[in-house]
């Protein structure tokens, strides 16, 4: 047993998706190296070799790291390899391009241990892109139509009384494994956007808590990947609009279903309204304008085409 470590802690991992982000795993790596009590173990999902270099393996070798390869560009699938590949009780996932603060882990620790009816936690996200410290996610809530709030902690009690429900950001949350309801994994047709929260949508429904864990604070870099890049209007259109379509029809019956349907379209409006403009002003082709909206388009009607939506 590590020293100073009592014997009553749950066994901590930390799970890390990487895909084509060797620039950023380091510093990442070196917030998780910093935790006190440290994990006991790391797991690394790789997407391929270059991801996680053996010379960054040799870096931090003598952290408890454990890599797995996940060729498929698809977090959901990554994330229940990192679930499979450790025997913890907490399993605390962090984004490559995502720093933890000190306490990170204990904060998950003492959460889970002060709620034995906790299921899942989320913490607090700081844009590391500002010189402030300044929040994109507080407590986060979340509409089984897809719309979020995920920065106005005040509002709390009065958004759930109207439906909504806890949400997390997926750079900075935790599992209870032993916890979890029988059959609940990451659903791997959210290959990206709407994954953590359909997870933690799913809990709730099945009647499990989760819980905000305020001192649990990680500094978000916002490095470009493969879904999306540094410029706001290039992004994964088709996968992001599918991911959102997937999550309200999963999540929506009867008139909440057309209310969803709403949320959905409602959006496509001013995604559409968004690209005309910066086509207008020149800042985006036109093409690749037209590009995003069909895009949109053909993402909603892949949900639709992959589910019953009875």
């Amino acid at each position: 047993m590590t020293p100073g470590r009592p014997s009553s802690r749950c066994r901590i991992a930390v799970v890390i998706v990487t895909r084509d982000r060797p620039h950023v795993l380091p510093e990442c790596l070196r917030s998780i190296q910093r935790q006190s009590p440290s994990a006991d173990e790391i797991v690394i999902v790789a997407g391929n070799e270059r991801s996680c270099p053996r010379s960054l393996l040799t870096e931090f070798s003598e952290l408890p790291i454990k890599q797995v390869r996940c060729p498929a560009p698809n977090i959901c699938t990554a994330r229940n390899m990192g679930l499979d590949a450790t025997e913890c009780e907490i399993v605390c996932f962090i984004d490559d391009d995502a720093v933890a603060h000190p306490g990170w882990i204990e904060a998950y620790n003492q959460a889970f241990r002060d709620q034995p009816e906790a299921v899942a936690a989320g913490g607090v996200v700081l844009d590391g892109r500002c010189s402030a410290q300044t929040a994109e996610f507080e407590r986060g809530l979340i509409s089984p139509t897809g719309r979020q709030i995920e920065c106005r902690a005040g509002m709390q009690a009065a958004q759930i009384k109207r439906g909504y429900l806890m949400s997390v950001k997926g750079c900075n949350f935790a599992l209870h494994t032993q916890r979890l309801p029988d059959g609940v994994r990451f659903d791997e047709f959210f290959r990206f956007a709407f994954d953590e929260s359909d997870l933690v949508v799913t809990i709730q429904e099945l009647g499990g808590a989760i819980t905000h864990v305020p001192a649990a604070v990680v500094d978000h870099l916002h490095a470009p990947g493969l879904y999306r890049s540094a410029r706001a209007h290039k992004r994964d259109w088709r996968t992001e609009f599918a991911s959102h379509t997937m999550f309200m029809m999963k999540h929506t019956r009867g008139t909440g279903r057309l209310l969803g349907w709403g949320v959905v379209l409602a959006r496509l409006g001013k995604h559409a309204a968004r690209l005309g403009s910066a086509a207008a002003a020149g800042s985006v082709d036109q093409r690749r304008a037209l590009e995003g909206i069909l895009d949109a388009c053909s993402g909603i009607r892949l949900a639709v085409t992959s589910r019953d939506i009875g």
